[in-house]
């Protein structure tokens, strides 16, 4: 097999095209990521409010208020 120029450039035409989509792929994992974590936050403070909420119902809450008060 001959190695000649238009070869060379297809062969570089495959990589580049390979590259490209690589790329775009990984941009699309980098923006699910992201969401990923906005969605741990979201369930973090929703985990934490509930926290509150049962605090509240067994009057540990209360307590806490008064005390200060």
């Amino acid at each position: 097999m001959k190695l000649d120029k238009e070869k060379l450039i297809e062969e570089r035409t495959l990589l580049q095209k390979e590259f490209d989509q690589l790329r775009k792929e990984m941009s699309n994992v980098e923006l699910q990521l992201g969401n990923m974590k906005s969605n741990l936050n979201a369930l973090n403070g929703a985990i934490q409010q509930t926290n509150r909420f049962i605090d509240m119902v067994e009057g540990k809450e209360e307590t806490k208020t008064d005390e200060k008060v």
